[in-house]
Formats: C-alpha cells, sequence, structure tokens
C-alpha cells in the first residue's frame, strides 16, 4: 500500500480536457489476494485537487469517475476518528468483510458548503459510485465516520451539517442552537438513508426530532459536553 507521485504522464479524456496522473495506490479491493490499483487525475490548474479517479481490479477491469469541481483531501478531523486502510490524505479506504468503500472529499467553500462528496463502493468484482453529491440533494458538512453501525458486515456512512448558536442560556450554562441530527447512509449499490439507523444513531449520541423542518426546532445545547435536549 505505496503511494507513488506520477510527474511526466498525461491522457486525454474526451477532447477538451488532458488529464496527468498525479497519484497511484495499490491495494486489494476485492479480496482475492491480487493488488488492484487506484489512479487520481487531474485537469485542474489548483495543485491541491484532482477530478478524475480511475479503479483497476486485477482481472475485472477497470472504472473511471470525474468531480464536478475536484476531491480534495480528506478532512483531517474524520482521519483524526477512523482508521485509513491506505498510507494517504488524498482518499479514505474502508474495507469490509464483503466490499471495500472509497471516500472523495471535495473542499468546504467559505459557506461551509462542500463542492463534492463521493462514495465509491467495489462489491462482488464490481465497481459503482453509489453516492454522489451533485446528484443528490444534500451536502455533507461534516463527514463523522464510517463503520457498520448495523451489525451485519455492512459498512455505513455518518455524516452531519454545521449548525448555528441562536442564543445563550446563562442560568443552565447552555446554548441554544439549530438542530442538526446525524444521517446514516448504509453503503450499498442504492446507499440511501437508512432511516432506522439514523434514529438509533440520533437517540444515543445526539436527541432525534424527525428529519423533517429542521430549521424550526431548537435545540438547548450544556456547555459541560452534556446530551442536548430539544426546546418546547
Amino acid at each position: 500500500m505505496t503511494a507513488f507521485l506520477l510527474i511526466a504522464c498525461s491522457a486525454t479524456y474526451g477532447q477538451q480536457q488532458t488529464f496527468r496522473p498525479v497519484y497511484t495506490y495499490t491495494a486489494d479491493l476485492n479480496n482475492d489476494g491480487l493488488p488492484d490499483t487506484i489512479t487520481l487525475s487531474s485537469s485542474l490548474s489548483n495543485p491541491g485537487l484532482f477530478n478524475k479517479i480511475s479503479i483497476t481490479l486485477s482481472h475485472f477491469g477497470q472504472q473511471s469517475f470525474m468531480a464536478a469541481k475536484g476531491w480534495a483531501n480528506v478532512d483531517w478531523t474524520f482521519l483524526s476518528k477512523s482508521p485509513n486502510q491506505l498510507r494517504t490524505n488524498k482518499l479514505f479506504l474502508a474495507k469490509g468483510p464483503h466490499q471495500s468503500v472509497i471516500l472523495l472529499f471535495g473542499q468546504l467553500d467559505g459557506g461551509d458548503f462542500r463542492g463534492d462528496f463521493s462514495i465509491i463502493n467495489i462489491e462482488d468484482n464490481k465497481i459503482k459510485m453509489v453516492f454522489n453529491q451533485k446528484d443528490r440533494n444534500t451536502d455533507v458538512e461534516v463527514p463523522v465516520k464510517i463503520t457498520d453501525l448495523g451489525g451485519d458486515g455492512r459498512l455505513d456512512f455518518v455524516y452531519k451539517q454545521y449548525g448555528e448558536t441562536l442564543g445563550h442560556v446563562d442560568s443552565l450554562n447552555a446554548d441554544i442552537g439549530t438542530y442538526t441530527p446525524f444521517y446514516v447512509y448504509t453503503i450499498d449499490n442504492d446507499c440511501v438513508l437508512n432511516k432506522e439507523l439514523t434514529m438509533q444513531y440520533n437517540k444515543v449520541h445526539y436527541v432525534y426530532a424527525g428529519l423533517d423542518s429542521l430549521d424550526k426546532i431548537k435545540v438547548l445545547y450544556p456547555r459541560n459536553g452534556g446530551k442536548p435536549k430539544v426546546v418546547q
């Protein structure tokens, strides 16, 4: 699992974009004992971004995917809590009993909107981008973790959005803020919101007040790190 910087190569994609490979990684992505290859390429002028990923499974072919704006480094807060199966900060690789999952992080802008966020699932010797933020009505502002929450051997992805402080209650040593629940997506070929796991996760780690009218729900946040609660 070693990364190599590629300097001199280039490839043309379509008629207008010329891609230069910038990093390549090897790992056994389908648990067959053979090394597979991940290549990150860029047609962008910003050296901190790349906008193409190509994944080659030995004996099973290659798939390539593009970013709308560009992927960047994995959030350091995510790396500090989740073990990456590759020694890099350019992408995040997680492995389950029957799947490998690649997370790709876009940059946050000044308004905390993330330009791109993508999830690629590798399972049954097939490579599929199962979550691409530009195709979903969502914004993965704060990726939290990837783990098997359901205990079924399948990986789940947890994220939330940034909240806003609305006021202060000094008598309770607490603040009033917006309701920002965690969202749990089970990573399979559909990769949709798992409502049951979302509810369970929020009840344990936060507070659960549904998924609708989020801007109308206020939450009391104790400053001592205690459990938040909905303000009636």
